[in-house]
């Protein structure tokens, strides 16, 4: 008995799915020379392999084209609808224009000043407006598969290597470990306030969760609270 597929691609996903390579089409993931639409790729498939629609994942396609090119919400929602431009707005905690004033904001501060700029006006923020927010809420299920490649693939760089090659990891990126703790469990509890998880959605949550106890173990954990 074959079965039909819950929705096909229409023209405006593959639209958007070339849109994304065009805005994108410079980008490499951080450290590395991978071409960044792998990320966004990765995120697509997460979300419909999790039941997600067809504008959750053309908004996963599209999830950084505010934050990091000069796409607007508008432009978006003109081009594609105005359901995606939305999941996309949700799934941004800076445009690329408040990131340009933050990198000016960096060059002024150490690294330990700006990981306390950086967590709480920006992500602590981030964190609090998904703690509220339930499945109900489309953006919440593109969120979620773009914070699980994340923590996977951090994970994976992480897996095996002794405390001076773990620094070298987080060097790359902006806020250092200490900070990036707080975020990844920060967005683990809010991935657990008010959501309930469908079959196919919580397998990604689960993998969520192995990552970033991976990355920060819970024994870790518990004895930094001691």
């Amino acid at each position: 008995m074959s079965v039909s597929p819950s929705w096909k691609p229409s023209t405006k996903f593959m639209d958007a799915f070339e849109w994304a390579c065009e805005l994108h089409t410079l980008d490499v993931r951080k450290g590395s020379d991978i071409p960044y639409i792998g990320h966004l790729l990765g995120v697509a498939s997460s979300v419909i392999e999790a039941g997600g629609s067809e504008n959750q994942a053309m908004a996963a396609f599209l999830h950084d084209s505010v934050e990091d090119t000069s796409t607007s919400v508008e432009q978006i929602a003109e081009r594609i609808n105005r359901e995606v431009a939305d999941i996309v707005a949700a799934c941004t905690d800076a445009t690329a224009e408040q990131k340009a004033v933050e990198k000016q904001i960096r060059k002024s501060l150490s690294r330990e000043d700006y990981g306390h700029h950086w967590w709480h006006k920006r992500k602590k923020l981030y964190v609090a407006e998904l703690t509220a927010k339930t499945m109900d809420d489309t953006s919440v299920l593109v969120a979620l598969a773009d914070k699980t490649y994340n923590a996977e693939n951090t994970a994976a760089d992480l897996r095996g290597l002794n405390e001076a090659d773990r620094a070298k990891v987080w060097e790359k990126f902006n806020a250092d470990e200490k900070f990036q703790r707080e975020w990844y469990l920060g967005l683990l509890s809010a991935f657990r306030a008010n959501k309930v998880y469908d079959s196919r959605s919580e397998p990604l949550f689960r993998r969520f969760e192995a990552a970033v106890n991976e990355i920060f173990p819970i024994e870790e954990r518990q004895n930094n609270v001691r």
